[in-house]
């Protein structure tokens, strides 16, 4: 079975080269699903005659789709061939992307320093007697060989990784000299990259000769390197006895072996930017968002500058601080750290957590926030940090002060360069949020801000940017009474859910909503230059089609109408919408059932129908309160 990727356009000079597990299982799935098809169009189904062998294994009298099918289970445990040539990694050069509004005047907080990629490593991780058994570790992740998916991240091969404590000395050199020769291929110098690079190709071409059966010989080059490592050891030790029990053949192998599965790890480790949040499409930039962004890119300024403190976010649940933390990293190219916090939580669970295991025993691993804190350029999240005691929250005092550490137990874990640190809560007023207590509030002066839900009406947004108060923004609204419209904000990711509207950009959307529901006349001309706008509400559809688009805008209105209220009340903490709020993820639930029955009321009473069964106390009031909440705010119309 071949692996070689076919040309194309994109990867020209690149055909030779060996293909991923990914690419070869989805090559496979592809031609499945292509064999398929055909088979179903012509009725014809082709078999291999007797007696035919792939790769010495006989698929006589199979189906090609059977073969495929075999093969691509096959392809869950393959790995490339380590003979494929090591390419010089150059620097591509990395094209900024537009700096959002928001970022400006805080352009400093685009992380542009090295991204943090450690290699995997050969460890000790764990010793029986006089046996030292050995995995690969990087960051907090442990692969074992012989290991499948379903106890790791990966499935490894088998491959022998026990060592007695006399081999275990020769073998830690011949890693550690690997790992040099990693970080040397990462060297400013072309020669030096160039001759690393030479040295492992000519290791890995003898072991994978020697694996394949086209050389009796194990790899001459190791088991060189073997020798000289026992001669250096022992040497030291003067021990012969330990010196003659070492089958250097035999351990020259299963070094090579491991080699091969280490060099493989850290081809396929990526680029370092794995903890760089990905930006989800779903994610829109509407007003609030950006105001709330630019917000939080002003306290991580702050931060920045100072050296010290921690930033906070104050807001609802549902208004989405988790969203704003980790959108902000991926636009400023920052690994992101997100770490909970719970009421059980004791000062050490900070710090470590531990894991059992049947044959290993406990094991201790550093937590996501002690990960974060360590790696250059990270926004690291404490989520509800209100939630916890105020003995444990005295940990993080540390980040306040000009020598930022996180300090437990003779622990020391200093920040490293440019990290990040956002701690958030809801309001003191919410039941389970807790307080933070003063010493740690007091670290935040300065760089705390408060997490809004959308804003229902024009004013309250420009009142936001202006910091009025709302005597002020009365006036202004007495003097502008187009600050009462209905801004296009949340409705901004509501409307995607109307069928009608799915082809319209935010631009579109946004000159029919102030044209129809805030009966702007003066958009009239964008709407007869639009041909999308000009086809939904001009006089060549039928009048049906028109008064369709006028009860769907009206409908998306009248669900923010009532979760704007449903907020108003959850935040004065009244009746029983003290118990919960409505989130943004709650309004696109009913904006997607509005888009099934065409009824408000409907739609609300469907989608919260399961509070009625909560077990919660209080929250089945919830439905009735809804109710009478809906009924009065659409009683005005």
């Amino acid at each position: 079975m071949t692996t070689q990727k076919k040309s194309s356009p994109e990867a020209e000079g690149d055909s030779n080269r060996e293909l991923t597990r990914e690419e070869l299982i989805n090559a496979l799935t592809i031609e499945i699903a292509h064999l398929s098809e055909t088979q179903k169009q012509t009725g014809v189904e082709i078999v291999f005659p007797k007696k035919t062998t792939i790769d010495r294994k006989d698929v006589g009298g199979k189906t090609i789709n059977e073969v495929l099918e075999e093969l691509r289970a096959l392809a869950k445990e393959y790995e490339p061939p380590i003979n494929q040539e090591l390419r010089e990694e150059g620097d591509t050069e990395k094209t900024s992307s537009e700096i959002p509004e928001w970022l400006k005047g805080y352009e400093s907080l685009l992380w542009h320093g090295s991204t943090d990629n450690p290699l995997w490593r050969v460890v000790q991780a764990t010793q029986y007697e006089d046996k030292v058994i050995v995995s690969y570790a990087r960051r907090q992740q442990e692969l074992r060989p012989g290991k499948t998916s379903t106890e790791q991240s990966r499935t490894l091969p088998s491959v022998k990784n026990s060592f007695s404590l006399a081999e275990w000395k020769v073998a830690e050199q011949i890693f550690s000299e690997y790992t040099d020769l990693e970080h040397q291929l990462t060297s400013p110098k072309a020669d030096v990259r160039k001759e690393t690079r030479k040295q492992i190709q000519e290791v890995l071409k003898e072991e994978n000769a020697f694996r394949k059966g086209k050389s009796k010989e194990v790899p001459q080059i190791l088991l060189e390197k073997v020798n000289q490592a026992i001669e250096q050891t022992f040497r030291r030790t003067r021990s012969r006895q330990e010196k003659a029990n070492i089958d250097t053949e035999d351990l020259t192998q299963r070094i090579a072996e491991m080699l091969s599965q280490l060099f493989i790890l850290n081809r396929e480790r990526g680029d370092g930017k794995d903890k760089v949040p990905t930006l989800k499409p779903d994610i829109k930039e509407i007003p609030s968002f950006g105001q709330n962004l630019k917000e939080l890119s002003r306290c991580l300024h702050t931060q920045q500058k100072k050296n010290k403190g921690l930033t906070l976010m104050i807001g609802e649940a549902g208004a989405g601080k988790n969203q704003a933390a980790e959108y902000l990293s991926a636009k400023t190219n920052r690994p992101y750290f997100w770490f909970p916090c719970g009421r059980g939580m004791e000062a050490v669970d900070l710090v470590q957590h531990y894991e059992f295991d049947t044959r290993e025993g406990t094991k201790r691993f550093l937590t996501a926030l002690a990960e974060g804190l360590q790696t250059p350029g990270a926004v690291v999240h404490i989520n509800e940090a209100s939630a916890l005691k105020t003995e444990v929250q005295a940990i993080l005092h540390g980040f306040g002060d000009s020598n930022r550490a996180l300090n437990y137990d003779g622990i020391n874990i200093p920040v490293a360069k440019d990290v990040m640190i956002i701690i958030d809560m809801n309001p003191a007023t919410y039941g389970s949020s807790g307080n933070l207590g003063e010493a740690l509030l007091s670290r935040t002066r300065g760089q705390s801000m408060v997490m809004e839900y959308p804003a229902l009406k024009k004013g309250e947004l420009l009142q936001r940017e202006k910091h009025w108060t709302q005597t002020e923004l009365e006036s202004h609204e007495q003097d502008d009474n187009t600050l009462q419209n209905y801004a296009s904000d949340e409705v901004l990711i509501l409307f995607p859910s109307i069928n009608l509207f799915q082809d319209l950009t935010d631009e579109e959307f946004s000159v029919l909503w102030d044209f129809i529901i805030n009966e702007q006349e003066e958009k009239l001309p964008e709407i007869e230059g639009n041909e999308s706008l000009r086809e939904l509400v001009g006089v060549n559809i039928a009048p049906e089609v028109s008064e369709k688009v006028r009860n769907n805008l009206t409908g998306l209105r009248d669900i923010l109408r009532i979760s704007d209220e449903w907020r108003k009340a959850y935040e004065k903490r009244e009746g029983s919408f003290s118990l919960i709020g409505i989130s943004m993820r709650d309004t696109i639930a009913v904006a997607d059932e509005y888009a099934n029955c065409g009824d408000v009321k409907l739609a609300f009473m469907r989608t919260f129908q399961d509070f009625a069964k909560n077990p919660i106390d209080g929250v089945d009031q919830v439905v009735i309160e809804l109710e009478a909440l809906i009924t009065k705010t659409l009683g005005g119309e």
